[in-house]
């Protein structure tokens, strides 16, 4: 079974999940460098050349590929994977049929922002400052995180650790 994590940019998804499959000996997948691969293109220059659509279509392809490889494996979504067309439902019968479980790793727009402020390379998806910007994505994709999630992971100012502990307890 696949572990998922889903959550906005700059909830870690990344840093967990590499740190949680490093611990369970599985291997990790992030799905961004997947799509960039796919696209032939970072993810900036992918949404400046071809637009937003055209990312979300080649999340859900890589998407797809990713859940459906045999080796269980820790996958890392894109803060918008969810929202593509047809990844919720990719998702959702991968849940149904056991493949997967989804841990939603949340965090305050305020956190959010903080982090992503000294990661650059990542495109600014309105024209809002970094803490409007995610708490309307919050608004936005929240609802879909929760429908998705079977559990839901606080990150606050938590340890690394204390995060990859509760997501190996979701897979053991």
């Amino acid at each position: 079974m696949h572990l998922i994590l889903i959550g906005l940019r700059g909830s870690g998804k990344s840093t967990a999940g590499r740190a949680t499959a490093d611990l369970v000996s599985r291997p990790f997948i992030d799905l961004d460098e997947r799509t960039e691969a796919h696209c032939g293109a970072d993810a900036t220059t992918c949404f400046k050349e071809r637009g937003e659509d055209a990312w979300r279509e080649a999340e859900t392809v890589v998407l797809r590929l990713a859940v459906d490889e045999t080796e269980p494996s820790v996958i890392a979504l894109g803060g918008g994977t969810p929202t593509a067309p047809g990844a919720a439902a990719i998702l959702q019968d991968a849940r149904q049929d056991g493949r997967i479980r989804i841990a939603w790793l949340k965090d305050t727009p305020a956190n959010l922002a903080a982090r992503i402020a000294d990661q650059p390379g990542r495109p600014a998806l309105t024209d809002l400052g970094p803490t409007e910007e995610m708490s309307l994505m919050l608004e936005r994709r929240g609802p879909i995180f929760d429908e998705l999630a079977d559990a839901r992971i606080e990150i606050d100012d938590r340890p690394l650790s204390a995060v990859v502990a509760e997501l190996v307890r979701l897979i053991s």
